[in-house]
């Protein structure tokens, strides 16, 4: 009489207490609803590029669904610009506390993400599965440690056992049902523009701490670059402290955390004025009994009336690499009471405009900002595309 066998599956068995479990069933001898070998996981995560306010969508399931037990998604950790976050921190979750589980696939999304949540983001897929494998049995002779002759069964995946088992014979094949937890991981990028969430005095703000922050990691490694007829406060500030180095976090003894000069600043400006402040050729010194540390390496160019951009800095930090573009849209484009106004093509108006979400009205103008944060690496590429090296030398070098 054919045997049947019979798995539910219940939270008990599976040391789970939530989601949803499916009934596996197999039918012995050979087990004819197990495949042959063990089923693989797949994990999707989509977008791959979050680059709009919005969340990660992630999907699993496994090339066997109906040997699937159960599948389930958690977030694993979140690489940011400033450190790594782990699902144990409480103040700052992906998904819930506990994976997402589902039978026989699973699909969940995140919270939505803001420009805070930049970086990459993994996740793990798993799921309990079953499968079948081939087994035989064979009767074997080989010598023990004094050299008598012994006979024995050894179990192998298919074919005879090798050394220094001889004068094998096949006893009997057979499938043998497993099961077991299989895994995969993936993740998904995050790079939202910081004005999306933030007004234009916000921007500045938050940029000029992460500036530092950022540097307190990064130290020597961090490069800036910049067109620029001004640098607005309080980057500017923070950018200073970047070239010039400095200590923090001093203890009660003095002793203190180093954060060194930045590698390489360099601003290209036609307004020189906008340099007192910035250039630092020296060294970081400091301490009871004097020490100087690592060499500081900012400096200034006159290159003439060639820029037309208020702000154009890049910085590359520790993880992330920063672009901010702070523009000026004349009064003629959007101010109605503007002589200009009138003679301005509506086309023309908004194309000018388009883009514009984060912006403050001054005497002088529209002040039009925009904050890209991107994986690190391409600061050195923009470098070379935007001739900075070059530009440097014709122009006329401070200090």
């Amino acid at each position: 009489m054919m045997r049947w066998g019979i798995l539910v599956l219940t939270s008990l068995v599976l040391g789970v207490a939530w989601g949803q479990t499916c009934t596996v069933r197999y039918t012995a001898p050979n087990y004819p609803e197990l495949p042959v070998g063990r089923p693989q996981i797949y994990l999707t995560v989509s977008p791959t590029a979050l680059a709009s306010p919005g969340s990660f969508t992630a999907r699993a399931w496994t090339s066997s669904p109906s040997t699937t037990a159960w599948v389930r998604i958690r977030w694993t950790r979140s690489e940011l610009a400033l450190g790594n976050v782990e699902p144990w921190n409480p103040i700052y979750t992906l998904l819930s506390p506990n994976p997402v589980q589902g039978c026989p696939e699973v699909q969940v999304s995140t919270r939505s993400l803001s420009f805070r949540d930049n970086g990459f983001h993994n996740f793990t897929a798993e799921a309990f599965v079953y499968w079948k494998e081939w087994r035989e049995d064979w009767s074997c002779k080989y010598r023990d440690s004094q050299g008598e002759e012994q006979t024995t069964t050894v179990t192998t995946s298919g074919g005879a056992p090798g050394s220094p088992y001889y004068a094998c014979t096949l006893l009997r094949g057979y499938w043998v049902p497993l099961s077991g937890t299989v895994s995969t991981s993936s993740r998904g990028a995050a790079y939202l523009t910081w004005e999306r969430e933030l007004s234009y005095d916000q921007v500045l703000q938050e940029f000029a701490h992460r500036l530092v922050e950022d540097h307190k990691r990064a130290g020597a490694s961090m490069l800036a670059y910049a067109y620029a007829k001004e640098i607005p406060e309080p980057v500017r500030g923070a950018l200073a402290q970047v070239a010039r180095g400095y200590f923090y976090e001093c203890g009660l003894l003095g002793i203190c955390s180093r954060a060194d000069p930045a590698g390489e600043v360099k601003v290209l400006t036609d307004v020189p004025s906008i340099l007192y402040g910035l250039l630092y050729t020296g060294r970081l010194c400091g301490g009871f009994i004097t020490f100087c540390f690592g060499a500081q390496n900012s400096r200034g160019a006159d290159i003439g009336p060639k820029v037309e951009i208020k702000t154009f800095l890049m910085v590359k930090g520790w993880r992330h690499d920063y672009l901010l573009l702070d523009r000026l849209i004349p009064r003629k484009y959007y101010d109605p009471s503007d002589r200009d106004y009138p003679g301005v093509p509506e086309e023309e108006r908004r194309q000018v405009l388009e883009g514009c979400r984060t912006y403050k009205d001054t005497q002088e103008g529209r002040r039009c900002l925009a904050l890209v944060e991107t994986p690190t690496g391409l600061v050195p590429t923009l470098k070379t595309l935007l001739m900075i090296d070059p530009m440097f030398q014709r122009g006329r070098q401070y200090p």
